[in-house]
């Protein structure tokens, strides 16, 4: 399967809302289109291509360190805290299991040791401390996570 990964445009919004809608509809957790996008950093947001067409893909933003991000509210980009907020990863059903999710990862961190970033972070959902466990991502209890992320979620974060 030839792949792609290269910055989310905009023709690729809906394609992103519908696969963020059918990651976390059903546990309650799917974001209003308008504020899922203003989770969209410069530069710091991709998609991956299957086939031509987008199988995944990953927001992450400008954040400080030590915060999580209100899911109800927009604004969320903050620039020039060194923190660089991992937002959400969403790989298509179809495409689970072939490596689609740590290739975006990896392309992630590749752009952030280049930019002005020390940290990265993110809120673990749905059982997914595993995989952000496997690549290098640490819990941090002390970190409060708001209500809205749902039950057993934990801030993580690995340095640059």
């Amino acid at each position: 399967m030839l792949t792609a990964i290269r910055p989310v445009r905009a023709a690729d919004w809906p394609a992103v809302v519908s696969l963020e809608s059918a990651a976390y509809r059903d546990l309650g957790l799917s974001e209003d289109p308008g504020l899922l996008r203003g989770r969209a950093g410069a530069g710091t947001s991709f998609v991956v291509e299957a086939r031509g067409r987008v199988a995944g893909y990953l927001l992450a933003f400008p954040f400080p360190y030590g915060r999580s991000p209100d899911l109800a509210a927009g604004g969320t980009v903050v620039s020039g805290t060194g923190g660089l907020h991992l937002h959400d990863l969403v790989i298509a059903a179809e495409h689970r299991g072939g490596g689609l999710g740590s290739l975006l990862l990896a392309h992630l961190l590749d752009m952030a040791h280049d930019g002005p970033y020390r940290r990265i972070s993110l809120v673990s959902i749905a059982r997914s401390r595993t995989f952000w466990a496997g690549h290098g991502f640490r819990p941090r209890p002390e970190v409060v996570v708001p209500d809205g992320y749902g039950h057993g979620a934990v801030y993580m974060s690995r340095p640059l």
